[in-house]
């Protein structure tokens, strides 16, 4: 008897101890076992008998509610309250129960099953749950006394967590609701505060005011004899032409010439002999004059195949390789000489995040190089026609000028992101600018 008290008074203690519902569900089915033994224990919960769910069963950690064994033990539960709830323990026949329950009742559980119902005391005997408990042997009288009295004792320890959790569940949640509403309200008053409008947009570090090199003929080149950004100084050749035919016509022009004016000579020395010739002295003279032009014409020629830096600079241009054998116009450009020390800044700004700028608005330039370091610039001049980039995005071109200061110059072709500012709007416009406009195209209002 000693013992039978003493393992009553633990699982008694183990009952009230428990931490959580989850603690508690496994302690009834798993713990109980210390005071009446069973095969298999399965606790149904509450207050309707006909709305119970099934929340637990021994030596299983999870309830799987698709599987033939829980979906047996609920039909089972059915079909015993529809008779009506049993009011004390009291040990179920399994003779009395339709023949698809008692085969699937032989396939999975013992044969004899004493139904206990939990009950609350305190709250008038309301029924909380019932307790389910399987085994070979039948249930003596002492048993089912016993299970009466811990019946009463699981009662009670649902109930007071069930109470515990409803007053718990109100206060999280009107707690929420306080600081759902609180947290709305800030929001909307931010919504009205003052920020200044911005936009992302892609910067490249252009040359200001630099030289073009553009192709002075029509005709191949050679080679291009200088390297991206590399120094020049006046007069440095950059670019040869192939000048094979050209050095033929100046060949060609100068053998002309020779020839008239050997002609012409000729003609003189024999007018004093013969008056006939002196009148061909001036058509050969005109002659001589125009194999002179034609001559000077193909010497400019073959002096511009090879093309000097007209000042000292920086060559701006894409891989030499590439001009290698490749035929150009006159005035096609080739490169562009820039003075490192006067640099702008190109920035293509999409339509899609166009902002109202005016003339001196300011931006903070981040370069890939130096993405740490925000450099101050300010807008100088904005085209108001679109273009495409090379990305194949529509695009507004600005040009901004870094700000004057001590730092250090970008190099030319340097690219980064610039953030460029407009005026002042709401957080709320700041932040719904775009969603908006989407809106309202999508719509049509």
């Amino acid at each position: 008897m000693s013992e039978n008290v003493a393992a009553l008074i633990k699982l008694e203690q183990q009952l009230r101890s428990a931490s959580g519902p989850a603690q508690l569900f496994y302690t009834i089915v798993n713990e109980t076992h210390q005071c009446v033994p069973y095969t298999q224990a399965v606790l149904f919960t509450g207050n309707d008998a006909r709305s119970m769910e099934l929340v637990a069963a021994s030596d299983l950690p999870t309830v799987d509610y698709t599987s033939p064994f829980v979906v047996w033990l609920e039909r089972l539960f059915k079909h015993v309250v529809k008779g009506g709830q049993p009011e004390t323990s009291r040990e179920i026949d399994i003779q009395g129960l339709d023949d698809s329950l008692i085969t699937e009742w032989r396939q999975f559980s013992p044969d004899k099953l004493l139904w206990v119902p939990l009950k609350v005391a305190a709250s008038e005997g309301e029924q909380v749950g019932s307790l389910l408990l399987f085994r070979q042997e039948g249930w003596s009288a002492a048993e089912q006394a016993l299970m009466d009295h811990l019946g009463g004792t699981i009662g009670h320890a649902l109930f007071a967590w069930r109470r515990h959790g409803t007053f718990k569940r109100l206060r999280k949640t009107l707690l929420q609701r306080k600081i759902m509403a609180t947290t709305l309200a800030a929001l909307g008053a931010a919504m009205w505060l003052p920020v200044s409008l911005s936009a992302l947009a892609p910067v490249e570090v252009i040359p200001k005011d630099p030289v073009t090199i553009a192709a002075p003929i029509n005709g191949a080149v050679k080679k291009v004899l200088v390297e991206p950004n590399q120094q020049i100084s006046s007069g440095q050749p950059l670019v040869q032409f192939d000048d094979t035919e050209l050095a033929s016509e100046l060949d060609v022009a100068a053998q002309a010439l020779l020839v008239a004016e050997a002609e012409l000579k000729t003609v003189r020395q024999s007018g004093f002999l013969d008056p006939k010739q002196k009148a061909r002295v001036a058509e050969l003279e005109t002659r001589v004059r125009l194999r002179q032009a034609e001559l000077e014409y193909a010497r400019t020629r073959f002096n511009k195949s090879r093309m000097n830096a007209p000042e000292a600079g920086i060559a701006v241009l894409a891989d030499p390789d590439q001009w290698q054998g490749r035929p150009v116009s006159i005035g096609e450009r080739i490169m562009l000489l820039a003075d490192p020390d006067r640099v702008e800044l190109e920035i293509m700004l999409p339509v899609k995040d166009s902002i109202a700028l005016e003339r001196g608005a300011k931006a903070k330039i981040f370069f890939d190089s130096d993405p740490l370091n925000a450099y101050p610039a300010r807008i100088s001049h904005a085209e108001y026609k679109p273009t495409r980039t090379p990305e194949e995005v529509l695009a507004f071109r600005l040009v901004a000028r870094l700000d004057a200061g001590d730092q250090v110059l970008p190099r030319i072709g340097s690219r980064g992101t610039a953030k460029v500012y407009g005026g002042d709007v709401t957080l709320f416009f700041y932040l719904f600018r775009r969603p908006v406009t989407s809106l309202r195209q999508w719509l049509g209002w």
